[in-house]
């Protein structure tokens, strides 16, 4: 390929870039404009993040992160398997060691732990099996004192 062939493939290349940034404005704009609209109009609508008119500490958005309770998910799959699911806010996040400490004084040992983040919120998904199959894992157990750490 020669030189000016080159170099027309990359100011193609970049007018395309161009038009993709375009694009992308305008989607984010049209995004804000509807996120406008339904805060004007006072539907609700269920999301994980809020949308409050409030910015970044103001007190709409610390009552909305002090009411949202962390959820606590104890599900047994079989006699000898767990997962625990677990949903906190990322101003309050719970300390992950800890709910594996938990599981494995209750019986448990930890296949797989999982977490993501999204929003103001994290999830985090555990999986367990039991240490000895004739034990198995007490749900009710593992399920209130995990209500009591968090």
């Amino acid at each position: 390929m020669t030189q000016l062939g080159s170099l027309d493939e990359a100011v193609s290349y970049i007018k395309k870039l161009k038009e993709k940034v375009d694009e992308l404005h305008h989607r984010r704009s049209s995004a804000k404009a509807m996120a406008a609209a339904r805060g004007a109009s006072g539907a609700s609508t269920p999301t994980t993040t809020p949308t409050t008119s409030g910015g970044a500490g103001s007190p709409k958005r610390e009552k909305y992160w002090e009411a949202s309770a962390p959820v606590v998910e104890v599900r047994q799959r079989d006699d000898t398997s767990l997962d625990v699911v677990l949903v906190c806010s990322t101003e309050r996040p719970i300390i992950l060691h800890e709910v594996i400490t938990i599981l494995e004084e209750e019986g448990a040992e930890v296949v797989n732990a999982n977490h993501s983040i999204a929003g103001h919120k994290i999830f985090y998904t555990i999986h367990s099996q039991a240490f000895s199959s004739r034990i198995g894992i007490d749900v009710s157990s593992v399920s209130e004192r995990l209500r009591a750490l968090v």
